[in-house]
């Protein structure tokens, strides 16, 4: 008679230590899809949301270029890289831009506003990273024009300025190529700390010294 109480004893602690660990197992899967709930809010409370905005204009002091970068999210955006493409070819220098951008009417009596794109970048917050002037006159209002045409003919997907950058988590971004209507994901901005910008700056200083 006491084998089959033994036996029935120890099924019901086998089913109470399976159902233990069942408990336990939900209890920590929940646990972990609680943890990562939390992860994406708090990625989500701080995304950035960067955008380029390009345009041309006629004003008082004359014919004026401007590319901004704004950030459009609610988190501070770290802008890591920024390049220029004309013509699917990465922009080197402010000669190379000079001689395959600009119209030779352009090539000089202009003046220029540059900062560096790198760096951090607030939420809501805009800068105008490249502000090119030239002086109203026939000569500059013909090249002008040619400028508006050549850029707004051109394959968006070959010429632009685009930026690389990350969240405070290190998720990272490409905003600006490919006439993209949102911010490509990356795993990482694989040309941190190139900044067509600065070099575009030093060599205007450097031609203007020439």
């Amino acid at each position: 008679m006491t084998k089959p109480e033994k036996r029935l004893s120890f099924n019901f602690e086998t089913v109470g230590s399976i159902a233990a660990m069942v408990i336990g197992a939900c209890a920590l899967f929940v646990a972990w899809d609680q943890a990562q709930i939390m992860r994406k809010q708090q990625h989500a409370s701080v995304l950035p949301a960067v955008s380029i905005t390009s345009g041309f204009s006629t004003e008082p002091e004359g014919y004026a270029m401007r590319v901004a970068i704004k950030n459009d999210g609610i988190g501070p955006a770290m802008i890591e890289s920024a390049v220029l493409v004309v013509d699917g070819a990465p922009v080197s220098d402010w000669a190379d831009l000079r001689d395959r951008l600009l119209p030779p009417q352009l090539h000089k009596d202009f003046s220029s506003s540059l900062d560096s794109a790198i760096g951090m970048l607030a939420a809501g917050e805009k800068s105008e990273a490249i502000l090119l002037l030239w002086d109203r006159n026939d000569e500059t209002r013909a090249g002008f024009e040619a400028l508006k045409a050549r850029v707004f003919a051109a394959d968006t997907a070959e010429t632009y300025f685009g930026v690389c950058y990350c969240s405070v988590f290190e998720k990272c971004w490409v905003a600006g190529p490919e006439n993209a209507s949102r911010p490509t994901p990356v795993k990482k901005c694989e040309s941190a700390g190139d900044d067509v910008v600065a070099r575009l700056l030093q060599t205007i200083s450097e031609d203007e010294a020439s």
